[in-house]
């Protein structure tokens, strides 16, 4: 038996047995068998195709009319949703405040005293 304090001694190989397999063998073992299916093979003179027809009707442009972009707008789907919009005209009008006790501390809430409301008619 080698001890592991002593580096100068050699190393012993455990022998070879006559049942160890080799690793092509057992790669082979391990290994399904598959034969891949003969196709039947077309020959491609036998399969004729027509050449593609590109060219357009004569008729299809006047050149006696030139084209005409449109200039106009195509309908909007939507409403202009970030649009600055001017303020209806009303004869009435209401504005408002929160009346406040400054010299309490603590929570907002607990300095509200109360609230004023401005009514306007114009004429």
């Amino acid at each position: 038996m080698v001890e592991p304090d002593q580096p100068d001694s050699p190393v012993q190989l455990a022998p070879a047995t006559e049942n160890a397999i080799e690793p092509k063998q057992a790669n082979a073992a391990n290994k399904p068998t598959f034969k891949p299916q003969s196709r039947s093979v077309t020959s491609k003179d036998s399969v004729e195709h027509e050449p593609l027809n590109l060219s357009l009707n004569p008729n299809v442009f006047d050149p006696l009319k030139p084209y005409d972009q449109d200039d106009t707008q195509p309908e909007k789907l939507l409403p202009p949703l970030f649009e600055e919009k001017p303020a209806p005209e009303s004869p009435f009008q209401l504005n408002g405040k929160l009346i406040t006790n400054d010299n309490i501390q603590g929570d907002y809430w607990d300095s509200v005293e109360g609230a004023q409301l401005n009514f306007e008619f114009k004429q």
